[in-house]
């Protein structure tokens, strides 16, 4: 399991763009008025208009179980759902209700 991509909820996107990209210097790999993404060697970062905590997403190889062997151990899980062509996702909470997301690809 390793993370693969941070988002990060912000008031003024156009605002929050500037500083990644011209205070930072990260690279832009994808712009919108509602989805940024940069590249960020192995985790991508991502922002989006809103004022939701931050919300991290793990790359897993077997969806199906780790959302098993989680649940099995008493972690809140949503059921999986397939946002994308050969994307399958589902949402978790830590300890103190942080959501996090499991997200598994398939080759394409």
């Amino acid at each position: 399991m390793e993370l693969i991509e941070a988002v990060v909820y912000v008031r003024d996107i156009n605002q929050a763009i500037d500083f990644y990209r011209d205070t930072l210097g990260l690279e832009v790999e994808y712009e919108s008025e509602h989805w940024t993404t940069f590249r960020t060697g192995a985790c991508r970062l991502a922002l989006h208009p809103g004022t939701a905590a931050p919300d991290l997403t793990f790359g897993v190889s077997d969806i199906d179980s780790e959302r098993a062997r989680l649940e099995g151990v008493g972690v809140e899980v949503t059921e999986i759902r397939a946002p994308a062509p050969g994307v399958r996702v589902f949402d978790a909470r830590d300890p103190d209700g942080n959501r996090f997301s499991l997200e598994a690809r398939s080759a394409t």
